[in-house]
């Protein structure tokens, strides 16, 4: 499974961003509510007196992500009849570029599906873009009484916070018992001790499949983070730009690429071609292991149509690397003038049970204890997998990464050019490194005039 960074879009956007940076206004929200009464964790009350105000939201995900986030729409309209709504929603592939087209045009969403602290995201905060919460909560308008400290700390930036949680993932990495059993090979319910261990084990996989030993399990953007936090070292640093050193940087390429060429993982032009979990070899039975996020686990275990295993991922000192993570956010940007409807939709959305029966964990476990003891007995075999993975993943696992710095999405985007150039033998990991390292001074020094 990859996961994109996000492609800076044209250098006239780019200078339009800038200038759209602290404005307000948008060109489809409706008015906003004076209304400042105290919401309830279930359905705000509202009076008679409210005022007609229309929201846009706007998320990314799958099929049955839409469906569902637009029935509770359509059940927030039923006890909210002053709202309407404008829903935006597409697959994850170009969602950032889409987000920065709204940013350059002013005409950002009221709810955004954000990822708070990433990369993708660290843009739009440089610009002040996104809205701080802490006002809203402190007027009762977006309920966290239920979201534990450490949940919400995920949405906090210089103490201030961005984003309401929607619910806790993990990295994991999916594997085919079934494969596993045909290759004679016994699954490590404790993860794989060394990357070695897993290369062996690939082998005698790929002679089972026909295919390949399992998909890209060594994506810049999914795990050369937890491969750095393994080695102690982190993938941005404030004053360097990368925070790891190139021997990590090195290994890690030179076992990528060598796993490529033996076919123990797909060629690039085969990974660079699959958008997500549902389209990847292991559901064509062309590989036995994937990696992915626990939200995840459901959809692809669906479409592989059969039983398939959670295990921690593979190397040393995993309980430093691993973290617990939020699946995503939502905030409220700047320009929405309709802040106070959209936190009261937001709260609703991750306090109201009903509600979270019809989302059904998508987005990873509810952050809100009531809900998620309100829904844990609809779960499927599959969702019960992922609720006992995060629980053994809470024991060892370590704190998020620092935010990143300014001008991070331009070395992450830099680092995936790397990849393919090291990848299509135009250019080696160390050859990478001497670059990479360089030019992440340069647009650390940029970023900060």
């Amino acid at each position: 499974m990859k996961y994109k960074a996000i492609t800076p879009i044209v250098a006239s956007i780019a200078v339009t961003m800038a200038l759209a940076g602290c404005s307000s206004g948008t060109k489809d929200a409706g008015t906003a509510t004076a209304t400042a009464a105290a919401t309830t964790s279930s359905s705000p009350s509202q009076t008679e007196s409210a005022k007609a105000s229309s929201l846009r939201v706007l998320w990314w995900g799958s099929q049955p992500r839409h469906d569902a986030t637009n029935k509770v729409i359509d059940m927030y309209k039923k006890d909210h009849p002053n709202v309407s709504f404008q829903p935006e929603f597409q697959g994850f592939d170009g969602y950032w570029q889409k987000v920065t087209l709204q940013a350059a045009t002013n005409n950002m969403p009221d709810v955004l599906q954000y990822y708070v602290g990433s990369a993708d995201t660290q843009q739009f905060m440089d610009k002040n873009l996104i809205a701080p919460l802490d006002d809203l909560v402190v007027n009762k308008l977006i309920d966290v009484s239920d979201i534990s400290e450490s949940a919400l700390s995920s949405g906090k930036l210089g103490g201030k916070l961005y984003g309401i949680p929607l619910g806790v993932n993990a990295k994991a990495m999916v594997v085919d018992p079934e494969a596993y059993q045909k290759a004679g090979l016994t699954i490590p319910e404790n993860g794989y001790a060394t990357w070695e261990d897993l290369g062996k084990d690939l082998v005698k996989l790929k002679a089972v499949t026909g295919s390949y030993g399992a998909d890209d399990l060594l994506g810049e953007n999914f795990m050369f983070p937890y491969y750095a936090r393994q080695m102690g070292q982190v993938q941005y640093a404030d004053k360097t730009g990368i925070g790891f050193d190139e021997k990590t940087y090195v290994d890690f390429y030179t076992m990528k690429k060598n796993w490529s060429k033996e076919g123990l993982i797909p060629p690039i032009d085969v990974f660079l071609s699959i958008k997500s979990p549902e389209e990847s070899n292991l559901v064509k039975k062309k590989s036995a292991v994937n990696i992915i996020y626990t939200n995840q686990f459901e959809s692809i275990s669906k479409a592989a149509g059969k039983e398939l295993k959670l295990i921690p991922l593979p190397g040393p000192n995993g309980a430093k690397a691993m973290d617990l993570r939020p699946g995503n956010h939502f905030s409220i940007p700047n320009n929405s003038i309709n802040k106070e409807e959209a936190a009261k939709f937001i709260s609703y959305f991750v306090n109201n049970v009903e509600a979270n029966k019809v989302l059904n964990a998508d987005r990873g476990m509810p952050v809100a204890g009531k809900v998620r003891d309100g829904i844990k007995d609809g779960f499927t075999p599959a969702q019960k997998v992922a609720a006992a993975y995060i629980d053994q993943v809470a024991k060892a696992s370590a704190p998020m990464d620092p935010q990143p710095p300014a001008g991070s999405t331009e070395i992450e985007k830099l680092m995936l050019d790397l990849e393919q150039q090291i990848l299509y033998n135009k250019t080696t990991p160390e050859q990478a490194y001497v670059t990479l390292k360089s030019e992440s001074v340069k647009i650390l020094d940029k970023n900060k005039k």
